[in-house]
């Protein structure tokens, strides 16, 4: 459980329960996100997917899930 908090230019950065940074998202060239470790390490990237969804890959580009709105504007989040 942690929390994320708007960065920099348009970014996130995402802390765990104790309030340590664990890695932030930046937003990506052609309106996809890209995921980095508290190191700055690339460890994954999301992009707009098909009828509004957003689909996930990891830092070799392979497709870990996906990710599309409920009923009530919530994401619903699945594992590929």
């Amino acid at each position: 459980i942690g929390e994320s908090r708007p960065g920099l230019f348009g970014g996130m950065n995402n802390y765990d329960a104790r309030g340590h940074k664990v890695g932030e998202s930046r937003p990506g060239l052609f309106g996809g996100t890209k995921h980095y470790d508290a190191r700055g390490h690339k460890v994954g990237e999301s992009r707009p997917g098909c009828f509004g969804g957003i689909t996930h890959y990891d830092n070799k580009g392979r497709k870990t899930g996906h990710s599309n709105r409920g009923i009530f504007g919530d994401w619903n989040h699945y594992d590929d």
